[in-house]
């Protein structure tokens, strides 16, 4: 129940600090905006956890300043798990336990994005490169106990994807695959984060 109502609460304040930049663009459609709300599905790479999720969502925001080029602002979180077996951990130089352990990866981009549409028209494919921070939040649960490590680290992610508007009240529908690279590094019981990368796809609504 806890843990439902972290991701609850984070959830809620990724949407409102989001909300800043979505209702602007909403309001100013002479700006030739977009915003897109996504689920969203990662695939992580890295020596901590390695199990693919759904328990993620992205907010992205743009505008035109050409009919081609936007900037904009972009936020996602993710969380990924994985559950190891009972082994010996070292978690000093003079202190091991013996215990089973259930790792989650918790992370949390922000920053710009550049983007490229390839075509003007109900069917818009695109190409973008987002770059900014990523927060990350590495725990482990063992026995009735829990050990966690913040990081913070520079965050990079390339993005191809398509914006579909098949209505005329402008709401469309938008898919996306991306690969993202960050510099978070971590050590918790035993199990170190360095330069995480992952690779996903997201769908959502467009705007």
């Amino acid at each position: 129940m806890k843990t439902l109502k972290k991701y609850s609460l984070r959830m809620a304040i990724a949407i409102a600090l989001f909300g800043g930049v979505i209702l602007p663009a909403q309001s100013q459609a002479s700006l030739d905006a977009y915003y897109n709300v996504d689920w969203q599905f990662n695939i992580p790479s890295n020596h901590y956890v390695d199990k693919a999720s759904g328990w993620g969502m992205n907010f992205d925001a743009g505008w035109y300043l050409t009919p081609d080029i936007a900037i904009g602002a972009f936020m996602n979180y993710h969380t990924n798990s994985e559950y190891v077996d009972r082994g010996v951990v070292n978690i000093s130089s003079e202190k091991a336990i013996y215990t089973d352990q259930q790792r989650s990866l918790y992370q949390l981009p922000f920053g710009v994005t550049a983007l490229y549409r390839i075509i003007e028209s109900d069917w818009q494919p695109y190409v973008a490169m987002k770059l900014g921070a990523e927060y990350a939040y590495v725990s482990s649960y063992y026995n009735i106990y829990k050990s966690a490590e913040n990081s913070w680290g520079f965050y990079m992610s390339p993005e191809i994807g398509v914006r579909w508007y098949p209505w005329a009240n402008g709401v469309g529908l938008h898919a996306a695959a991306y690969y993202s690279f960050s510099t978070n590094e971590a050590t918790v019981m035993g199990g170190d984060l360095k330069d995480p990368s992952n690779f996903g796809f997201r769908l959502g609504l467009a705007f």
